[in-house]
């Protein structure tokens, strides 16, 4: 076996080669010629498999309304916020593209590797905090880069970093169980470091709007590394169009068990009475009362007329007697 340093062919042997090939003279053809390829770049991450963006936007849909509600109880804000606009970019450009101040919160949700980030934009806060205090919310022409959130406004900011906690609990759920915890708290991402300059992450965002004018947005920001890591859980999750008639049969067959088992209340109405205000408060013990009873009662369930019957006894007991059904057909 040859050195490591060692050459497996003269320099002689090369040249000799050179003009071999050079000059057609090299017979028998070449390995793996005529193959099909694509461009591949090893210095870049996959993106394309891995995580299921149905899976997300299933997850960002539930977030979604969670979020509202959330935002309409604790702040009494009713906002326009817009459905998650989902993107897998470098770490690096998301950072770059925000400017502060921010209300970034780096989370840690288990059982998530890593750290995810929060990010609360200034005119949401803003727009929450005149709201609370009776204003309307409106966008502010500029907010200077070095401005500290004061500490009304952080209140606030804990208000909305607690409804979006929440939020992802539930949005996750049906995925998983996840608990949200605040690692850090910064007012630019540049000073979050969830992940290196070119890895990937998943950034969804969710706008909110009022007459007209952008009022801010709020973003999810999970490591593209943390998401793949759970992607087996997220694709189980995803409801589709198809169905699986053997699943499908035992679904429907736990269905009708389930539905012998529940209790429904029954009435038999012999007779109705009509009797004015007057009358009623004149009774007293001892009173009679004429009734004309029909032909049949009328047996009903939870409500809805069922049967005709007819009341009698069997053996020691009353009991009815069912003469004709009072249902359509349909």
């Amino acid at each position: 076996m040859a050195e490591e340093n060692d050459k497996l062919l003269t320099e002689e042997e090369l040249a000799a080669i050179e003009e071999m090939v050079a000059a057609g003279a090299l017979g028998g053809e070449g390995y793996n010629v005529g193959i099909p390829s694509s461009n591949h770049d090893l210095t870049r991450q996959d993106t394309s498999v891995g995580v299921n963006v149905t899976a997300i936007e299933q997850l960002n849909d539930r977030l979604h309304r969670f979020m509202r509600v959330g935002m309409l109880e604790e702040l009494r804000y009713n906002a326009r916020l817009q459905p998650a606009r989902t993107e897998i970019i470098r770490y690096a450009d998301y950072v770059s593209g925000t400017s502060p101040p921010l209300a970034v919160n780096v989370t840690k949700i288990d059982p998530l590797r890593g750290e995810c980030l929060v990010v609360i934009h200034s005119q949401v806060v803003f727009s929450c905090l005149d709201n609370w205090f009776g204003g309307s919310p409106k966008s502010l022409t500029s907010v200077p880069a070095g401005r500290i959130f004061t500490p009304t406004e952080s209140a606030v900011i804990d208000k909305i970093r607690g409804v979006i906690f929440h939020s992802l609990s539930e949005a996750w759920a049906p995925f998983m169980k996840v608990e949200c915890s605040l690692s850090s708290s910064e007012i630019s991402a540049v000073f979050a470091n969830i992940a290196a300059d070119d890895e990937m992450v998943i950034m969804n965002r969710f706008e909110t709007q009022g007459d007209g004018e952008d009022l801010g947005f709020v973003d999810i920001i999970y490591p593209y590394a943390s998401l793949k890591q759970v992607r087996e859980v997220l694709s189980t999750r995803i409801t589709t169009s198809g169905s699986d008639a053997e699943s499908d049969a035992r679904w429907s067959a736990k269905l009708s068990d389930s539905v012998e088992d529940v209790p429904v209340k029954g009435v038999v109405k012999a007779v109705e009475l009509s009797i004015s205000v007057d009358e009623l408060s004149n009774l007293k013990v001892g009173d009679w009362l004429p009734i004309h009873p029909s032909e049949h009662a009328e047996f009903s369930i939870n409500g809805f007329p069922v049967f005709n019957v007819d009341v009698g006894s069997r053996g020691n007991q009353i009991a009815v007697q069912i003469v004709e059904s009072v249902m359509s057909e349909e």
